[in-house]
């Protein structure tokens, strides 16, 4: 019964991540070789992968394969005090990050507050895998999403499919702090 639990959850996760990135059974079998129908029981949770199998379809959706397979349940209550996190600085310096969710949680979503100095950015991301949605807490930020530029005061929130190339700057004269939530979960 415990295995045929771990099949379902992992094949959902595979199926989940697969069409996040847009991708058909038949591009997977195209790009690394496991067959379609396979690919197909896996998600379904009718059959285990092989390790070789897991590895080649972690490759083709251009994760870890520890990612696939790190399925341990989030607990169903964890506080963390404030000084129990840790900020991580990113961009030269430019930009502070204060992660709100345990590093330890099994989560598949990040939260953190971002400190953005002024007339400072965060590089343009060529895009990736699930969503990102921002609430703007002090200052303005701009967030282009496909070419696009939103202007973000206090109280505006953006949502949107990270796919999407997307670049993040500072417009006020002062930091701006902006709360995020990312899926699938950074490793911050």
């Amino acid at each position: 019964m415990m295995q045929e639990t771990i099949s379902r959850a992992l094949g959902r996760r595979v199926r989940r991540i697969r069409q996040e990135k847009g991708l058909t059974l038949k591009q997977i079998e195209a790009k690394v070789h496991v067959s379609a129908t396979h690919i197909s029981e896996i998600e379904r949770g009718n059959t285990s992968p092989t390790v070789g199998a897991l590895e080649k379809i972690a490759q083709a959706l251009e994760v870890l394969p520890s990612h696939l397979i790190d399925l341990p349940a989030i607990p169903e209550l964890r506080v963390q005090h404030g000084e129990e996190r840790k900020s991580l600085s990113t961009e030269r310096g430019m930009v502070v990050l204060d992660p709100l969710t345990d590093r330890s949680a099994r989560s598949d979503l990040s939260y953190f507050v971002a400190t953005i100095k002024a007339d400072g950015q965060v590089e343009a991301a060529p895009g990736h895998q699930g969503e990102e949605f921002c609430y703007v807490l002090e200052g303005i930020l701009e967030v282009a999403v496909d070419g696009t530029s939103y202007v973000l005061r206090p109280g505006d929130a953006l949502h949107f499919k990270a796919a999407r190339p997307h670049r993040i700057r500072n417009l006020s004269p002062t930091p701006s702090r902006s709360l995020w939530a990312v899926r699938p979960r950074l490793f911050i």
